[in-house]
């Protein structure tokens, strides 16, 4: 075996515009350590593999696997170190080669944390197999690992999760992700204080990445999900991992985390419509969804003339903008023909009554469009026999407490719940569908296939969202939508569905690039629906960063958890769960520094795919975790900052709450459009609020705080998300005097007298200040 050339002992890369250094293993390149001029050096144990080969087979349920691909991890350096100088820092460069492919390392150093950035750069050496995959892992060793500290905003664990209490696997969605803000991971020993950040961030890959507990510390691995077919001229470019070790503790990092976004390009519409930023929004569905074999079916409006009827009570209950889903139980969430309104929606005759009615009465209407493919007897079968084939056949028809006693995984619930979902439906999507979708064989190239030109699919016939012809087609019919029904947006459904690379010849060259192809379409899209009408809203279920950029509002996708966790339902691993209203309120500060600024997230407790995936009897919020529990739960989201959704049902039981909620969030319109600052930090005095005369658990666990400010207008939300009453003297922070909005409309409002607060069991008041 032939040794290579005899390289330094080790690299050590420093650069004068920051404290931090790194140390490169001499033979790989690879770091093996970081440290920083005031702080001891964090050993680093990483690898780097290219998963390559192998040939393409549909997983269960539409899982893209490659059966006998190889992960390679022997990287050998080829050459020096080179150094460039740069207007804003230095960069490194390492030559490569690891699985027949050679390439470069890329570290870069600037003053501006995150300080250090690992770049890669990738091309087929002459026989280069097939890539479908680059993997980062970094294991973290951890000096006194019990007192440190895991925050990963906008993720399912609680913030200050002691490193001990992590789950198994947590997985950080990156920042074209389908929930969750931005992918930060920060280790923090706030005894020193200092904190690692390990930032996994790509602009052109969706990737994820997942945190796992070891012995010495973390690992984290990085999933990339780069992939190519090797050709001439090809070269490779991933922004991989950002580094940094601060003598600073997670306060201090979490108020820069805006700026690292903003850093990287990436920002929210600077034309948005006020009203979106207010709307108040109640989703609707025409015709019936399908559940238990049948057994139990849900039916609001069964046509467009019963929703036009009910429109009255709507608004009555506050309610500004209404959200259509495509009617049920076909085409349900699948695409047949964007031009079709009688099919996706209902009646267009009705429809058009309906959005006259609302425009005549200060409401919107805003269609729920679907992206991911089409649907056609083909793919319904297929799924179909898939679902009875597959390994829970034998439990989808098994009761409640059957399933419980098995301790599934979340994950594993929810396949669960969709492969129920798939036979529920499949009579009525088969009898509705054409043996074989048209545009299969109209627009061949605008569907994501695997290498043997096979049609690849979830569910459905996938589309390609990154092909320009596509792009312009859904483009098209949403202008046309406008145009001929004078709707007031959209909101988008699963961009992100169609999770795995199109190896077709047009995008073999970076097979990847499909995943994220609805973020130059959205791009483009506001832009012509914008030239149409400035006032449209646009709005999609992602929302990590990327998704972000041309979104009114986005989804709460990675709150969808919370309630479950608040109130003590399960889940995997209960240790990191978020515990109480204090938790809540620094869960939600947290995601949202990890955003750019100016993010606009709606909030629900219930909607479509909150109610869908259950099973009876506990589809709703309040079968889940009780009434009183889903009253006070409703108005912290309702009131909490930004849009508010409900799915038709959800105020069942609660209308007085639902339509007080309705009054203040009309009134007060720093709730749309103000800052909003969760939790009692800067309140001087009050981070260890005890009850008042005994009266219950100390508050400053169980009461949720919003402050809110827009211009001259203030208000604060307060909600006790506990089973006790409340009592606290809140006037050194918030003196007063105080009006509540709340105590005029429900029996369980709070009332405040100069800051002291009493609260019954899952009480609420919303204070604005006497003038």
């Amino acid at each position: 075996m032939t040794q290579g050339p005899a390289w330094p002992r080790r690299d050590r890369l420093a650069c004068e515009h920051t404290a931090t250094w790194l140390e490169l293993d001499p033979q790989t390149g690879l770091p093996c350590a970081i440290g920083n001029r005031e702080l001891e050096p964090v050993p680093l144990a990483t690898t780097f593999g290219l998963l390559v080969g192998g040939h393409e087979r549909r997983g269960l349920y539409g899982v893209l696997e490659y059966v006998d691909a190889v992960l390679e991890t022997a990287v050998r350096r080829t050459g020096p170190v080179l150094e460039q100088l740069d207007l804003d820092g230095r960069m490194y460069t390492v030559p490569l080669v690891v699985g027949g492919w050679r390439g470069q390392f890329r570290y870069r150093f600037k003053a501006t944390a995150p300080a250090i950035t690992w770049d890669f750069v990738l091309e087929p050496g002459p026989e280069a197999p097939v890539l479908r995959d680059v993997q980062i892992t970094l294991g973290v060793t951890l000096p006194d690992a019990a007192q440190w500290t895991c925050q990963a905003p906008g993720t399912k664990i609680r913030p200050d999760l002691p490193v001990a209490d992590l789950p198994p696997k947590l997985l950080l969605h990156g920042l074209g992700g389908d929930r969750g803000a931005a992918g930060v991971l920060a280790l923090c020993d706030e005894a020193r204080p200092a904190t690692l950040v390990i930032w996994p961030r790509s602009l052109t890959e969706k990737g994820n990445a997942t945190v796992q507990p070891t012995p010495a510390g973390v690992q984290v691995t990085n999933s990339t999900r780069l992939a190519a077919v090797p050709q001439e001229g090809l070269r490779l470019d991933h922004s991989g991992v950002a580094l940094d070790w601060l003598p600073q503790g997670w306060a201090t990092t979490r108020a820069g985390l805006a700026g690292w976004i903003e850093d990287l390009g990436l920002a929210t519409p600077a034309d948005r419509a006020e009203w979106t930023a207010r709307a108040t929004i109640y989703e609707v569905q025409i015709g019936r969804s399908l559940f238990a074999g049948g057994a139990y079916v849900y039916e609001p409006y069964p046509d467009m003339a019963a929703l036009l009827a009910d429109l009255p009570r709507i608004r009555s209950l506050g309610f500004d903008t209404i959200q259509l889903m495509p009617r049920q139980p076909f085409p349900s969430y699948n695409v047949i023909d964007y031009s079709d309104i009688e099919t996706s929606y209902g009646s267009e005759t009705d429809l058009k009554a309906v959005i006259t009615w609302c425009h005549e009465h200060g409401m919107k209407l805003i269609l729920d469009v679907i992206l991911h493919g089409v649907i056609d007897q083909e793919s319904i079968d297929a799924v179909a026999q898939e679902v009875r084939e597959g390994p829970w056949a034998e439990l989808i028809s098994a009761d409640a407490a059957t399933i419980a006693a098995l301790h599934l995984s979340d994950d594993d619930q929810d396949t669960l719940a969709w492969c129920r979902h798939i036979l529920d439906f499949e009579q009525a999507w088969h009898n509705g569908s054409p043996a074989h979708h048209p545009l299969l064989d109209q627009a061949p190239d605008w569907f994501t296939r695997y290498s043997d030109g096979r049609v690849n699919g979830v569910y459905t016939k996938a589309f390609d969202l990154s092909h320009p012809g596509w792009q312009r087609y859904f483009g098209d019919q949403m202008i046309w939508l406008v145009q001929t029904l004078g709707v007031d947006g959209f909101r988008f459904d699963a961009p992100g569905y169609n999770r795995f690379p199109n190896w077709a010849p047009r995008t073999a060259a970076r097979a990847s690039v499909q995943e994220l192809g609805a973020v130059p379409l959205f791009r483009e899209l506001r832009r012509r629906l914008h030239a149409l009408n400035p006032q449209l809203m646009l709005y999609t279920e992602p929302n990590a960063p990327l998704f972000r950029q041309d979104m009114d509002l986005n989804y709460n996708y990675d709150e969808v958890w919370l309630p479950d966790s608040l109130f003590g339902r399960g889940g995997d691993h209960p240790a990191s769960r978020v515990r109480h209203a204090r938790d809540l309120a620094r869960w939600l500060q947290d995601r949202d520094a990890a955003l750019a600024p100016g993010s606009v997230t709606a909030h629900h407790l219930d909607s479509h795919d909150t109610f869908w995936w259950p099973l009876p009897g506990a589809k709703w919020r309040r079968e889940q975790i009780g009434l009183p529990a889903t009253r006070a739960l409703m108005t912290a989201y309702a009131l909490a900052g930004g849009p508010y959704m409900m799915f038709v049902g959800g105020e069942d039981g609660m209308v007085d709450d639902v339509a007080a909620m309705g009054r203040v969030r009309a009134a007060r319109p720093e709730i749309g459009l103000g800052r909003h600052q969760f939790g009692l930090d800067g309140l001087g005095g009050l981070g260890e609020l005890d009850g008042l005369d005994g009266l219950g658990p100390p508050a400053a666990d169980n009461l949720f705080v919003v402050r809110h400010a827009y211009g001259e207008w203030r208000s604060v939300l307060l909600v006790n998300l506990s089973d006790q009453p409340l009592a606290a003297d809140l006037s050194a922070g918030l003196p007063g005097p105080w009006e509540d909005l709340l105590a005029a409309d429900t029996a369980r409002a709070g009332d405040a007298i100069g800051g002291k607060l009493e609260l019954p069991a899952f009480g609420a008041a919303f204070w604005i200040p006497v003038s």
